[in-house]
């Protein structure tokens, strides 16, 4: 019974030795594991203390990195309330003078409207100063016709006063010489003579040459292609026709040698009597 017990003992020592010998193992594993864990851990603080000195250090650069910024940006922060109180400043000052500028426009629109309504009169009356204008350039280029007309007339009448004068000189001289001729034959230049009728007036026959109105318009005068050298006569009566159509009659009122004028006779007008007609003599 002893022996068992014995054994029985044996083995539980032995296997409480086993057992101490795992734990022993198992403690010393687990002690050396720990001590590990806990370098591990140790090396794992300071790394974690350096990062927090580092955070550290970072976070004062960052906050004094930020105290400058929120000193700059107050600065700054003042500077544009100064500015924005410049800005609102003058922003009433633009105000002011916008409603200054307003109020001008307001006035200059009056002004133009003014302007714009004087200047549509002004434009009218320029307009009918031009028609009138016009109207006194035309009147000017009639007179001007007119006048040289009458220059024209003039010069015609001076040619014809002047061989009128040479024309009555030629007749004196010839009355002269004949009045001496007669006085040589012993008869008086006075007394009338009584005899036979002077011959028939042959026809003659002649152009007319020019038309033109007197001065006053009041009668026609025509210039024709013969004259005393054509035994033409003052107060002869001249016959106007064109082929076969009579046209009128003619007073002689102005004789040259080689042409004259005559009036026409209102009267026996029968037609508009132009350059190229023919006139002859009244049979």
């Amino acid at each position: 019974m002893n022996n068992i017990v014995g054994k029985i003992l044996i083995i539980l020592q032995l296997v409480f030795s086993l057992c101490f010998m795992c734990f022993a193992g198992a403690a010393y594993t687990y002690s050396a594991k720990w001590k590990a864990e806990a370098e591990k851990a140790q090396v794992q603080a300071q790394d974690a203390n350096n990062n927090i000195d580092d955070l550290r250090r970072t976070h004062v650069q960052e906050l004094e990195t930020l105290n400058a910024t929120l000193t700059a940006e107050t600065n700054r922060a003042d500077q544009a309330e100064g500015q924005l109180t410049n800005l609102q400043q003058d922003v009433a000052t633009m105000r002011q003078s916008l409603a200054e500028a307003e109020k001008q426009r307001d006035i200059n629109a009056e002004n133009y409207a003014v302007a714009n309504a004087e200047a549509e009169a002004r434009k009218a009356e320029a307009i009918q100063l031009r028609s009138e204008v016009q109207k006194q350039r035309d009147t000017i280029q009639t007179l001007i016709g007119q006048r040289r007309d009458i220059e024209d007339e003039t010069l015609d009448l001076k040619g014809q006063v002047a061989a009128a004068r040479e024309r009555e000189v030629q007749t004196l001289s010839e009355i002269g010489r004949l009045n001496d001729l007669l006085r040589y034959h012993e008869v008086d230049p006075r007394q009338q003579l009584v005899g036979e009728s002077p011959a028939e007036i042959t026809k003659v026959d002649g152009k007319v040459l020019a038309t033109r109105r007197n001065a006053s318009r009041s009668a026609e005068l025509v210039h024709i292609s013969i004259g005393s050298d054509d035994r033409i006569i003052s107060g002869m009566t001249m016959i106007v026709y064109r082929g076969n159509k009579y046209l009128g009659e003619l007073r002689i009122t102005d004789v040259y040698a080689d042409s004259a004028v005559g009036l026409v006779v209102e009267r026996t007008r029968n037609g508009v009597i132009e350059r190229g007609d023919d006139v002859t003599t009244k049979l």
